[in-house]
């Protein structure tokens, strides 16, 4: 501890000869954030140091989040060998408001106190019932309203590794009913499978708020931080110019609470990373994400719908009442079959009064009951194509320019990777274990969130041992990587010039690759191995079919070159399969060769 101590002073000493520091101690934890802003907008110091410890945050007054920073320019916080503690995991941890330029490097972890789920094993199942007994040391809160909801999502894993169940789902309660201190009867909506065994585990969602979160800020820069036990998504952008780094960061369970002898089956109670409606997209890189009951990183803009259309003026609806366009954004409408229209630029905008139009009940439940109204004036009308019912995305506020580098995804629930945004790179990733498809790119409308890819790469990456539970045949990225567009059009191509090279597909079961809604892309030099050993009917209610290797449906220009499979299992069927919808596609009959043996 002395040691870590005169670390900090003569690191501390050494930067106030090129610029101003202040030390601060685990006894100053109730005045952390003060102490933060006053170093910054008082003393005029560019530079905070944290000595080694524990800073245990306590509850406080603040809306929302335990540390609220706001407004820094060009500042750094040391953080070595710190850790905060947040008793209060109903708020976010950190909160970075309008900041620039600000640099947080440790290793510094972020905690919460009180783990925000818990987890236990099945003691006796029946019907749509099972019995649950709550690990020693986890919290035997399960029917406080306080950390969990009534009806929340369950979560199956398997006894010896860990990870979650093969071929089990997410399972919604609708009651939990204490039968003594630690036991509890969870009810559920369906009858519980013959996939769901007694010994098994078991975890949930409960409540909570997000570990770090930056909002409206630009060129932040974290390095060696680490979120565990976030309450929601760990790490968390959105809106802003965005262009932050973010270096070796990591979401991870934390340390097993005092008394338990089972090791935590979650870090979070959703994503690992999430950027929404930045203006440029994060880097990534050299980072891990586990254990998440959710994606480990997602990036993508906002869909709205058009409600009313005067040549180039046009009245939009939105669920929140804070809208991100901004003047000479650049926007892109798209129909309801899922076809592009054009792109322009906004000129003007102005807010409508609530409730300006009559609700009205369209097929996407995220679109339901919107109360905020917009009218935004155009560049053009795309030549008279905007009609009412459309969806338009501010483009510029998607995340494009991310950049996705060497980050290892490993044993959780859903995607690995979910983007939906331009100009982007995804390489040299790890991607093992992810329950749903370790990459997919997908305008979703059921969340409105766009948009589609153009100019993007995705190489070098491993994606292994993905797309094994909480996929159902109903989903359409059922691909272990999937490239999907939206809508019902049979030339909805979206998705334009993405560049899929050199990746490494090992021990997948089911269809290995989706082409869909894009053209002008290239597909060369991947390599399957050792997958389609077992049946696996993700996506078969689309009609994918899971021993395919490589599927192309509604896709233009499409180039297959040196794409290569081996040791492939007795559940493969064919190395490629196209429907009538693929057109001018080059190399369908030598651009996915199978060897027959290994």
């Amino acid at each position: 501890m002395w040691s870590n101590t005169i670390f900090v002073f003569v690191a501390c000493l050494y930067q106030s000869i090129i610029a101003h520091c202040k030390i601060v101690t685990p006894d100053d934890a109730n005045a952390l954030q003060s102490l933060i802003l006053s170093a910054y907008n008082t003393d005029k110091l560019d530079s905070i140091t944290l000595t080694p410890g524990i800073y245990r945050i306590p509850f406080n007054d603040q809306p929302n989040s335990n540390i609220i920073l706001s407004y820094l320019r060009n500042f750094v916080i040391n953080a070595q060998d710190v850790t905060l503690l947040m008793l209060d995991n109903r708020k976010r941890g950190i909160t970075f408001y309008n900041c620039y330029n600000v640099t947080v490097r440790g290793s510094l972890i972020i905690r919460n106190d009180i783990i925000p789920f818990t987890q236990g094993t099945i003691e006796s199942i029946q019907g749509n019932s099972f019995i649950l007994n709550i690990h020693d040391g986890y919290p035997t809160t399960l029917d406080d309203s306080t950390y969990f909801p009534l009806e929340t999502p369950y979560y199956i894993f398997d006894r010896y590794t860990h990870r979650l169940k093969d071929k089990t789902f997410d399972y919604y309660n609708r009651n939990v009913t204490r039968i003594d201190s630690r036991r509890f009867q969870v009810i559920f909506y369906v009858t519980l499978g013959s996939e769901i065994a007694v010994g098994d585990l078991v975890s949930m969602r409960g409540k909570g708020n997000m570990g770090i979160s930056t909002e409206a800020s630009e060129k932040m820069h974290y390095v060696n931080v680490i979120v565990e036990y976030a309450g929601s998504i760990a790490w968390f952008e959105m809106e802003g110019m965005g262009n932050n780094r973010y270096e070796r960061i990591s979401v991870r369970p934390g340390p097993k609470p005092l008394g338990a002898t089972e090791e935590p089956l979650m870090s979070a109670n959703a994503d690992g990373f999430h950027s929404s409606n930045v203006f440029h997209g994060p880097t990534v890189i050299n980072s891990f994400f586990t254990r998440m009951p959710d994606d480990g990183i997602a990036i993508h803009g906002e869909y709205q719908i058009i409600r009313q259309v005067n040549q180039n003026i046009i009245v939009i609806m939105r669920k929140y009442s804070r809208l991100h366009y901004r003047i000479n954004d650049r926007v892109v409408v798209m129909g309801e079959d899922g076809v592009p229209k054009g792109e322009t630029r906004v000129l003007r905008i102005r807010t409508l009064p609530m409730d300006y139009l009559p609700l009205i009940t369209p097929p996407w439940l995220h679109f339901q009951n919107h109360h905020y109204y917009y009218e935004l004036e155009l560049e053009t009308n795309l030549n008279g194509t905007i009609v009412s019912n459309d969806f338009i995305s501010d483009i510029d506020r998607t995340g494009s320019g991310y950049v996705l580098q060497g980050n290892t995804i490993v044993n959780h629930r859903a995607r690995g990777i979910l983007v939906k945004a331009r100009d982007g790179l995804i390489e040299s990733n790890l991607i093992n274990g992810s329950s749903m498809a370790a990459i997919v790119m997908q305008p979703e409308l059921w969340w409105a969130e766009g948009n589609y890819a153009e100019q993007v790469i995705i190489r070098n990456n491993t994606l292994m041992k993905c797309g094994y539970a909480t996929s159902k045949p109903s989903t359409e990225q059922a691909g272990v990587l999937t490239i999907f567009g939206t809508g019902k059009s049979q030339v909805a191509y979206g998705h334009d010039t993405i560049t899929i090279e050199n990746n490494l597909f090992v021990e997948n079961d089911g269809v290995h690759m989706i082409l869909d809604g894009l053209q002008n892309s290239v597909v060369k030099g991947n390599r399957f191995y050792n997958g389609q050993h077992n049946v696996n009917d993700r996506g078969s209610n689309h009609g994918w079919d899971g021993g395919v290797l490589v599927y192309v449906n509604r896709a233009k220009a499409i180039t297959l070159q040196g794409n290569r499979a081996w040791c492939l299992g007795s559940a493969h069927k064919r190395r490629l399969q196209m429907t009538y919808l693929a057109t001018h596609i080059t190399g369908s009959l030598d651009g996915v060769i199978v060897d027959s043996h290994c």
